[in-house]
């Protein structure tokens, strides 16, 4: 059961979207080279455009070129969500900046490709542009969406309510989400992240949140 609290938590400060405050993460929604990632801090949200060229060893782990480099890209098994790809096949990874001992590497939370589709009957999908609330609860658990509308309040620990047009649900974003925006009730915003459905209830976890 959620808690309605009287005092709406934001994110630390106002920080737009592809800018960056004193290492804070930052966030981009549209392509970037991997070039300008590798600059980025830690858990900084990322959108690349390019070729998967191969499989490294892990079995999640894979090689990610562009036209600026190469990076190791991590990607889970349920984040395909249906989809294959060849090595010539250009996709677009949305992720997070990862930073070990020097080293970058990106955790992959949804894949995209203009020139395939991942419909399967009760498959997760991969949504690449908003839709409403009511349209995402017509798909299958673990499917990525994109949503717009506005936060009208906060409940228990990250949890808060997510409002547009066509109805609400309960979304959950952790601190670190935030990378910085804070938004009050007024503020109208997009989120990125993964439907979840427990016993009958929806919800979404979010990846990345952005002010519109």
């Amino acid at each position: 059961m959620y808690f309605f609290l009287s005092v709406i938590v934001y994110g630390q400060g106002f920080i737009g979207p592809g800018t960056s405050v004193q290492g804070q993460p930052t966030a981009f929604f549209e392509p970037i080279l991997l070039s300008q990632a590798r600059v980025l801090p830690k858990d900084s949200w990322v959108v690349l455009s390019g070729n998967i060229i191969n499989t490294l060893p892990g079995g999640k782990y894979y090689t990610f070129r562009d036209s600026s480099g190469e990076v190791a890209v991590e990607i889970g098994a349920k984040v395909w969500r249906g989809l294959s790809v060849e090595p010539s096949d250009r996709i677009v990874i949305h992720g997070k900046v990862k930073i070990n001992k020097g080293q970058i590497s990106i955790e992959v939370k949804a894949v995209s490709n203009p020139g395939r589709t991942n419909i399967r009957q009760g498959h997760a999908v991969t949504v690449t542009q908003p839709i409403t609330i009511n349209e995402a609860k017509t798909l299958p658990h673990g499917s990525w969406v994109i949503l717009t509308g506005n936060i009208i309040n906060s409940l228990e620990k990250e949890y808060y309510t997510f409002r547009d047009s066509t109805g609400e649900i309960i979304i959950e974003i952790e601190r670190k989400v935030w990378r910085g925006l804070s938004v009050g009730v007024s503020d109208r915003v997009e989120i990125h992240g993964e439907l979840e459905i427990k016993k009958g209830q929806y919800s979404i976890e979010v990846k990345a949140i952005r002010g519109l």
